[in-house]
């Protein structure tokens, strides 16, 4: 190398170490809680909620809570229609500045199938953010796609992948991306633990998260007949 081209890229790196995002530099956490509550042949409603932080149990990101009904068409195909709302701490570091707060309704289709020993799940889904910023209201639309593949270690345990771009309707089309890859565990007949990694890139940021859920279904139909029979 030539000397004088060194300090260019000695100022091209340090450039590059200053302008990454703080957030980058932390392994952050999301807590969740999901729930599929079975009224009867066709409907179900499942409450769910996210609590997010930049670091492992410090430093609050988000909290999100929302409950979705779903019509099911068949034992593998259901559509849903939900209402989400969220506050949003987008600085790093504690500061003055106002929490963004969003109102969401959506839309989404399911469909799930078996490939050999794995089961995959498709998720389709349409949202309406209507964001409450401290100087204005915007409202934004994005379509997002999920596929996911599970595959049974044993009765106890399982492992889990999933993929999920998504498209924005504004500027910046392809803003963001979720990979995930965790391990999960049958608790109980209607529960389930999941520990996993899950790799955020948003707005041109990479995160790293730590994934902790439990799940929980219900079903309170009387009778057991499987739609698939009907």
């Amino acid at each position: 190398m030539r000397p004088q081209l060194f300090p260019l890229f000695l100022f091209l790196f340090t450039f590059q170490l200053f302008s990454q995002n703080p957030s980058e530099n932390h392994l952050g956490s999301w807590y969740t809680y999901g729930s599929q509550h079975r009224l009867s042949e066709r409907i179900s409603l499942c409450p769910y909620s996210e609590l997010r932080f930049y670091e492992p149990s410090s430093n609050y990101n988000l909290a999100f809570a929302s409950i979705r009904g779903n019509y099911h068409f068949s034992a593998n195909q259901t559509v849903g229609l939900g209402y989400a709302y969220l506050d949003i701490d987008t600085v790093f570091e504690f500061d003055n500045e106002p929490n963004i707060h969003e109102h969401r309704i959506f839309e989404q289709y399911t469909f799930s199938h078996k490939v050999s020993q794995i089961s995959l799940s498709h998720r389709a889904r349409l949202e309406h953010r209507f964001l409450d910023f401290s100087e204005r209201n915007e409202l934004q639309n994005r379509f997002r796609y999920r596929i996911s593949l599970k595959y049974d270690l044993s009765k106890t345990f399982f492992v889990l992948v999933s993929e999920e771009p998504f498209v924005n309707f504004q500027d910046q089309v392809f803003h963001e991306n979720r990979f995930y890859a965790g391990i999960g565990i049958n608790v109980l007949k209607n529960s389930r633990l999941q520990i996993g990694y899950l790799k955020q890139h948003i707005r041109k940021n990479n995160l790293n998260r730590i994934q902790i859920g439990i799940s929980i279904k219900t079903d309170s139909r009387k009778s057991k007949t499987k739609l698939a029979q009907l």
